[in-house]
């Protein structure tokens, strides 16, 4: 683990996006702020260092095929993913599977030669903060090393308040600048009244508790599964991302 005391801001401006659990919406987010600052003429990098059960054939529909499609220019279109595994296991089960150990080095490395050419680099990362990456280096540790501040994702439902504490706590007790908590609406159970009492209570006890700028929460975007990228388009003209955009700034 790297000591908490050896955190300092990048040189370049980037940001680490985490989320309180899997699938809770971290390359979605990420998608979006990529879009609404590319409409504000920003030249954005994503980076996914790590990803798993990916597709070999169909890499163009995983997350990191998906961010790199949104990078406007070609020009600055660099590999947006460095460790991709094809069973949908934690990164270091795949890790141990296939015989290629993830170098957090060299995604460091990585992350210097994307962010050179760009105003900001998005840098989303797979599971939550103490997912290992290594025996002794997980997500938290790799933050640590990039340097750089990290915004956490969650999602309102039943069990949101304790993962996005704990993920808040965990970031600020190890001094990574935190500048939000974005919580999106699952797309399961939207209309039954005791799930929207659950999502609702949960948002009010974060926005209470979390001590930093809380956004969303964001509804279910279901034009996403139909077209991915116009989904993207038309979550970045979205209110609460647009202040987190100014957040952001």
């Amino acid at each position: 683990m790297i000591p908490s005391n050896s955190y300092k801001q990048h040189s370049s401006r980037s940001l680490f996006i985490t989320g309180t659990d899997t699938g809770v919406g971290k390359t979605v987010l990420t998608a979006a702020i990529c879009c609404a600052l590319q409409r504000q003429g920003k030249q954005v990098g994503v980076f996914k260092p790590v990803e798993t059960g990916v597709n070999p054939q169909q890499k163009e529909r995983s997350d990191g095929g998906r961010l790199g499609q949104l990078v406007s220019s070609t020009a600055l279109r660099d590999p947006i993913d460095l460790y991709c595994y094809p069973l949908p296991l934690a990164p270091l089960a795949c890790a141990r599977q296939t015989g290629l150990a993830i170098d957090p080095e060299k995604i460091l490395q990585r992350l210097n030669n994307i962010s050179q050419k760009r105003d900001i680099t998005l840098i989303e990362g797979a599971g939550g903060l103490l997912t290992p990456l290594t025996p002794s280096f997980a997500i938290l540790d790799l933050i640590l090393l990039l340097q750089v501040p990290c915004l956490v994702v969650g999602q309102t439902d039943l069990g949101a308040v304790n993962h996005t504490l704990l993920t808040l706590r965990t970031l600020q007790q190890t001094g990574i600048p935190v500048p939000a908590v974005v919580m999106n609406e699952p797309s399961s159970a939207k209309n039954l009244p005791m799930a929207a009492l659950q999502r609702t209570s949960s948002l009010e006890l974060i926005q209470e508790f979390a001590k930093v700028p809380v956004i969303g929460p964001l509804g279910y975007e279901e034009t996403i599964e139909s077209d991915w990228q116009k989904g993207i388009r038309q979550l970045a003209n979205h209110a609460e991302i647009q202040r987190l955009i100014r957040l952001l700034e």
